[in-house]
């Protein structure tokens, strides 16, 4: 049976039969891999806490027929904070939602497994939701999808003010072809300019963009609806972070 070796971030896992565990990988220079790590819900397995949501592993992997299957693992990094508080863990949880969603199997993309190292540091170490933001408007790009603002999206003129946003021609729409689309959404200059410095920036400067709450409320629902629109699907991960939110405002009254 061929062997492999991968660099990779888990991404999801499900339990499989009586002691398996079924694992998505997100792998440097692989992409997508579903694995099946065998007796890995056994309490003396060698598996034991090395394959959690979010750990960062070096992985040796077998092929097999259908999926395959991991034979060695070492850790590189847990990021174990993330599975230690809850609000990180819902933002750690969107990224992985996404990363799931917006790949494919197989498919080879190093930078995008450096977008989502970077963002799993960052929603660890610093501001979580700013996190969460910097790496939908990242993944939107890296996939092709990245919002057009600042111009409009048919013509290219500049657009500058509050203006349209259109999710199905992917920006903002100047005067002339704001017609083109009646469901476009009215959106404040403040959050477009948001979203093209969360486009630009790097994690390393992302502590610069400060945000209000009804700023980071805006600017979370135009990447959100881009995300899902392009996708063509409903995220769960976003609702569970509600839940959270409202919450921790419930706490603090």
């Amino acid at each position: 049976m061929p062997v492999y070796k991968a660099e990779a971030i888990v991404i999801r896992r499900v339990n499989l039969g009586e002691a398996d565990r079924l694992v998505t990988l997100y792998a440097r220079d692989h992409g997508k891999i579903a694995a099946v790590a065998k007796g890995a819900r056994k309490p003396k397995s060698r598996f034991a806490g090395r394959l959690e949501l979010f750990t960062h592993i070096r992985a040796l992997l077998a092929v097999g027929k259908s999926l395959d299957v991991v034979s060695q693992i070492e850790v590189i990094e847990p990021f174990a904070p993330l599975r230690s508080d809850l609000t990180r863990l819902g933002y750690a949880s969107f990224v992985a939602e996404l990363m799931d969603r917006a790949t494919a199997d197989r498919e080879p993309a190093p930078e995008i497994f450096r977008a989502l190292r970077a963002a799993l540091t960052f929603i660890m170490e610093g501001d979580a939701e700013m996190g969460g933001l910097w790496f939908a408007a990242r993944i939107l790009a890296l996939i092709g999808y990245a919002p057009v603002v600042g111009r409009c999206a048919v013509c290219g003129r500049p657009v500058s003010g509050t203006a349209v946003y259109s999710y199905a021609l992917g920006g903002t729409l100047c005067e002339t072809d704001r017609p083109r689309d009646p469901l476009a959404a009215t959106v404040s200059a403040a959050a477009l300019k948001s979203v093209g410095f969360l486009l630009e920036t790097r994690p390393d400067t992302l502590a610069r963009l400060s945000l209000d709450r009804r700023l980071r409320t805006e600017v979370e629902g135009l990447l959100l609806r881009s995300l899902e629109y392009r996708l063509e699907t409903k995220l769960k991960s976003p609702l569970v972070i509600q839940k959270l939110r409202q919450r921790d405002n419930a706490t603090t009254r």
